[in-house]
């Protein structure tokens, strides 16, 4: 009796194992690895666009920041040479937005199709991760302009405490700024060069798309409450 019921748990098990990996056709695979691939690149894409806009705010708000002060001589320079400087971020920033590859140049070779795309991110993307970074210091300076405006009227000339104390912030902000963005990054990356293992190996089942659907899901809750957790501390800041 006792070897009857083993050799059923064994089967039933084995049964079990099977239909949570249940293979998929070529097709299939074929289908799924688009679509993730395209999910990933829209990824990066939203990513660089937000940042992009972000950008030409900031541009604006340099803008306005001359008017308000008057044309100053001190805040003039400070906020044209912000002006110059995200100009030339803006200008390499869209030229790599346009160079992203699309789901165009699949010919039918998935393999060559993802090695491209891996390539293209290791390689020419990775200086924009840091150019997205070098936002943060701007929306420091700008808001403690803004802030010393609605608050002072003026701009009290900035001795050397006042210089290491805003200078290390920026550091800061981007330092921060750099860390999170290199870890999505890579987050990403790593997406498409799982795929590309995934297909070489033929490693490609439902238990894989269950556990990818589950990261998914689990990198959008980190990014709401990362999103919710900055917006409270630059609430903060600015009461």
């Amino acid at each position: 009796m006792n070897n009857i019921d083993l050799e059923r748990y064994k089967t039933a098990w084995k049964e079990e194992k099977s239909f949570n990996k249940a293979t998929l056709s070529d097709p299939e695979i074929r289908t799924y690895i688009m679509k993730r691939s395209k999910g990933l690149t829209a990824s990066f894409k939203a990513g660089l666009l937000l940042d992009i806009i972000l950008k030409i705010i900031l541009g604006v708000s340099f803008i306005a920041l001359i008017v308000l002060f008057g044309g100053k001589i001190g805040i003039a320079g400070i906020c044209t040479g912000s002006l110059l400087i995200l100009f030339y971020l803006l200008w390499s920033q869209i030229a790599t937005y346009r160079k992203i590859p699309g789901q165009e140049g699949y010919s039918g070779d998935m393999k060559n199709f993802l090695s491209a795309r891996i390539e293209f991110y290791r390689t020419k993307f990775l200086k924009t991760v840091y150019v997205i970074a070098l936002t943060n210091p701007f929306v420091f300076l700008s808001g403690m302009l803004y802030y010393f405006y609605f608050k002072y009227g003026i701009i009290r000339p900035l001795d050397v405490v006042d210089i290491i104390i805003f200078g290390t912030l920026c550091i800061v902000g981007f330092a921060l700024g750099a860390f999170v963005q290199v870890k999505q990054y890579n987050f990403q990356v790593n997406q498409l060069e799982e795929c590309l293992r995934e297909f070489q190996e033929n490693d490609i089942n439902e238990a894989t798309i269950r556990r990818h659907k589950k990261q998914k899901r689990t990198i959008l809750i980190i990014f709401i409450i990362a999103l919710i957790v900055g917006l409270l501390l630059l609430g903060i800041l600015l009461i």
